[in-house]
């Protein structure tokens, strides 16, 4: 939960875009970008991709 004030938005938004809210169009373009460069054509299983990042997250001590 950011320390700002946000808009109510969809729970398919991670908090990391959340506090965007209050500029919807800004929200759902990092949205798009964001899974685009996660989750967009990969060789990867998205399992695969969740386990990289999970493991990256933690070695840069990222709560995200």
């Amino acid at each position: 939960m950011a320390w700002i004030r946000q808009e109510p938005v969809d729970d398919h938004y991670t908090d990391m875009v959340k506090p965007l809210s209050l500029l919807p169009g800004a929200m759902d373009a990092v949205y798009e970008m964001t899974m685009a460069i996660s989750f967009g054509s990969s060789a990867l299983t998205r399992v695969q991709e969740e386990a990289i990042a999970t493991s990256v997250s933690v070695s840069n001590r990222c709560r995200y």
